[in-house]
């Protein structure tokens, strides 16, 4: 029921019977009409104090009749609003216009029990001196719907809110309090005490945005901050418009939701994205089909390709194995780890055609759903890292003078070699080689001179074997070869006798020839150490005996 018509009702019915009664002195049983209305009304007299009440307000109110006459109206306000109430119905006083309260249906009416009642209030102000001003107020109980809605909004974290302009009368819902951190019995609301706890730099912004609203009749959206407990909040504000019947805009509702969250939320999702685009690993995102979602810059660049080229690549031709042993599956590599996360060593299949090693990072992503888990992949380029460890194995395999594998880089040489020897049944030798007279060469010339007489003879070596043939400089001036698949003796005598012949060198007027000994696999011994040894020892035979010489292990 609007409150127009309820209004001139009241104000006939009411003042007329009294009216009546006084002329005529008519028993009580005769009374005003509204008393026979289901609206609750009560006429407020300029003092606060209730002049009337009919039967539907006392029935609301939990009031006797006679109880509720005379009573201050200022006893029906929740006591969290009562010591702002006396401002604003004087307020009212003053303006004498009338309005209907809350129009987001976010008032409370006190029970006499103490109890709260959620009410819609309409006010009718009766024209006269403002110090007499009478009021009439309909309540109008709001249905249970109403009750939840506003309990959802709150749960939503949305706050509504009133504003008379003229009056500067501020009406704030639970939410609103609860969402500046204010309590309602400490904060009396107000334009310019909302204002105050708006955050300092928006304050002009949100002024500008309600003076233009109301110059234009257009409701505004804007987002502001306010600093609640020495914590920023952002808030995300709507108005409405009610214009007046002279079509301007004195009074004005509207919601406030706290954005806070989503803000935050928003930046993470900045930062996670600023993270994957201008990251330096290469990123690949992939769906529970392990199908190719996302790449990043990064990946795209090792890649040598762009993102379309990148999204039209299966997984297999993507990425594998070091050892390119199975086809790459993703889940089975999280299933062999047993754990959430799974790091190893992967290829990277760039369109160059060579494979890029990368140390790989691979997780799935924690959702709700188990069906929507991306797999997320995360590879670092190792290439000048491999390249490193490249160069620091032959460093720690090779001899620094003549470039040559070292003794130990010589065993694990001559370890595979047999090994390749048994599965083939092929014979093997080991040839042990001693410079003859390297020792006049530096103590005549020098260490450089020495140094580069290794450096040649190990030149010259090399050219007399086969690429088959591995050729190792054991330390000092002495040198080893591992001969697979040598043949026999006769094929073994002939190239030991090309080393000695053509192995000799002139070094000025010094002359260095080389003493050889050679022991075969699986003739004189199945182990690698043993069969450089008798190679050793059948080398200083040959020494002994007048040097510039092969001698052959003594067959067993």
């Amino acid at each position: 029921m609007g409150f127009g018509w309820v209004s001139a009702l009241v104000g006939i019915a009411v003042l007329a019977g009294v009216t009546v009664r006084k002329r005529a002195s008519m028993p009580p049983a005769d009374v005003p009409l509204t008393d026979h209305l289901t609206q609750a009304i009560l006429r407020i007299e300029a003092d606060g104090k209730i002049s009337y009440a009919n039967p539907a307000a006392a029935r609301l109110l939990g009031y006797e009749l006679g109880t509720l006459i005379g009573l201050s109206v200022e006893a029906l306000v929740p006591e969290q609003h009562r010591h702002h109430h006396d401002h604003w119905r004087k307020a009212f006083n003053q303006s004498g216009r009338s309005r209907p309260m809350n129009q987001l249906g976010s008032l409370i009416a006190r029970h006499q029990s103490g109890r709260a009642i959620p009410v819609h209030i309409e006010l009718s102000s009766i024209p006269g001196p403002s110090s007499k001003r009478v009021v009439l107020a309909t309540l109008i109980p709001r249905d249970d719907n109403a009750v939840v809605m506003e309990q959802l909004q709150q749960d939503a974290g949305v706050g509504t809110w009133e504003w008379d302009r003229q009056e500067d009368r501020l009406s704030w819902s639970e939410g609103v309090y609860a969402m500046f951190g204010l309590d309602p019995n400490q904060f009396e609301a107000s334009y310019e005490a909302y204002l105050s706890v708006v955050h300092p730099d928006d304050r002009e912004s949100v002024t500008r945005h309600v003076n233009a609203s109301m110059e234009n009749n257009e409701a505004y959206e804007i987002e502001y901050r306010i600093i609640r407990n020495g914590e920023t909040r952002h808030l995300l504000e709507r108005n409405y418009l009610h214009p007046d019947s002279d079509g301007v805009t004195r009074h004005m509702w509207g919601s406030i939701l706290d954005i806070t969250d989503k803000r935050r939320s928003q930046r993470r999702l900045q930062l996670a994205e600023t993270v994957f685009s201008h990251c330096a690993e290469g990123i690949l995102v992939f769906d529970e089909q392990q199908q190719l979602v996302r790449t990043n810059r990064a990946l795209l660049d090792m890649m040598h390709c762009d993102e379309e080229q990148a999204s039209s690549l299966s997984l297999s031709a993507l990425l594998s194995l070091p050892d390119f042993s199975a086809p790459l599956d993703l889940a089975a590599l999280l299933g062999e780890s047993n754990e959430q996360e799974w790091r190893g060593e992967l290829l990277l299949l760039s369109r160059t055609g060579e494979p890029v090693p990368v140390l790989a990072s691979l997780v799935r992503q924690e959702t709700s759903e188990e069906q929507h888990r991306p797999y997320i992949l995360v590879c670092t380029d190792i290439r000048q890292l491999k390249a490193q460890q490249a160069r620091l194995r032959h460093q720690a395999m090779h001899d620094v003078l003549t470039g040559l594998p070292n003794r130990r880089l010589f065993a694990e040489h001559l370890e595979k070699a047999i090994a390749t020897s048994k599965r083939t049944g092929k014979r093997l030798a080991v040839i042990y080689i001693d410079l003859d007279g390297f020792k006049n060469v530096n103590d005549t010339y020098g260490h450089e001179a020495g140094d580069t007489l290794l450096r040649e003879i190990a030149v010259r070596i090399k050219s007399l074997i086969r690429e088959s043939d591995t050729l190792a400089r054991i330390g000092g001036d002495e040198f080893a070869l591992i001969l697979p698949d040598c043949g026999d003796d006769e094929m073994l005598e002939e190239v030991s006798g090309r080393l000695v012949s053509h192995g000799a060198y002139r070094f000025n007027d010094l002359s260095v020839t080389l003493s050889l000994g050679a022991a075969c696999y699986p003739d004189h011994s199945q182990e690698s150490t043993e069969l450089l040894i008798l190679a050793d020892q059948t080398m200083y035979r040959a020494k002994y005996s007048g040097k510039n010489r092969y001698i052959l292990a003594d067959k067993r």
